[in-house]
């Protein structure tokens, strides 16, 4: 499977980047490590865990992946993945309650509306 990269994902990235909300190699040690393991979906024993990976509410196709005590704030972080045929990485953020991670959740669906549009932005595949 091709993870696509957005460029939704690609500013939110550099957003939690120039936050400082991770570093180099957190991102390095860590988190793309993890992204990567989308390339074999389901076959990794990681999508099984409800703490790291799980359905994006009701959105057919939706998924979170989750970081728990990310960066020297301890925050939770989580990308939005649209799956497909291939894995659409869609938005990343930092999980600051209830009611945000409900408008994060409207924000996946709509953009997972407008990838099965083809209104989108593709920057590349991660490798």
């Amino acid at each position: 499977m091709d993870i696509i990269l957005t460029q939704w994902a690609l500013d939110t990235y550099l957003e939690l980047v120039r936050s400082r909300v991770f570093d180099a190699q957190e991102y390095k040690m860590q988190i793309r490590p993890d992204v990567l393991l989308l390339r074999d979906y389901p076959n990794d024993s990681k999508f099984g865990v409800q703490k790291f990976w799980s359905p994006a509410g009701s959105i057919p196709g939706g998924f979170k992946m989750k970081w728990h005590q990310v960066g020297s704030g301890n925050v939770q972080l989580r990308l939005g993945v649209g799956v497909w045929s291939d894995a659409i990485l869609c938005e990343g953020y930092v999980k600051r309650g209830a009611k945000a991670e409900a408008r994060k959740l409207a924000r996946l669906k709509t953009h997972m509306q407008l990838v099965v549009k083809g209104r989108y932005t593709k920057c590349g595949k991660i490798k």
